[in-house]
């Protein structure tokens, strides 16, 4: 036998059933697909965050608000999860529920004299990076002016304070 006997038959070549362009398309629109999807949740999860950060500078800007407005001063430094005593008459648990709800791992305090100079809801970061910020950023968007570095809510790498005034 000749060495073109013993040579196995060449494939078939078949022609694609749809046009290159159509198939090129078809992969694009899966890919924008699954990027989308994948951004959208990340959106979701900051927006989820960010809803729990809000709820509590409502709620904590409304106790101590109220408290001023009636002691005619700033309670003393405190724990926002275990307020204390000073709080006698004034009803915590939306406070303190919203504390214990909320879904960036950290340390809310009030301090009377916070860096800023006036009395300030603080939070301290478990995890600093980016992921609080991009939370911490949304919330400022929802409870003040939308920029992290001004406003009554100032974001920083670190710490996070919402100023209150009692204007």
């Amino acid at each position: 036998m000749s060495a073109a006997e013993k040579a196995p038959p060449a494939p078939i070549l078949r022609t694609p059933l749809e046009s290159l362009w159509l198939s090129a398309a078809r992969r694009a629109v899966g890919g924008l697909l699954i990027g989308l999807v994948v951004a959208l949740v990340f959106v979701v999860l900051d927006h989820r965050k960010a809803n729990s950060v809000s709820q509590v500078y409502m709620q904590a800007r409304i106790i101590f608000l109220q408290y001023h407005a009636e002691k005619s001063a700033w309670p003393m430094d405190c724990d926002l999860a275990a307020p204390g005593g000073q709080f006698g008459g004034f009803n915590l648990e939306p406070m303190t529920t919203s504390v214990a709800k909320c879904q960036v791992p950290g340390k809310w305090v009030f301090q009377a004299k916070s860096p800023t100079g006036g009395p300030a809801v603080v939070f301290t970061p478990a995890e600093p990076g980016r992921a609080y910020e991009r939370s911490f950023g949304v919330a400022d968007g929802w409870v003040d002016d939308g920029q992290a570095d001004k406003g009554d809510l100032l974001v920083r790498e670190d710490v996070a304070l919402f100023r209150l005034s009692a204007e």
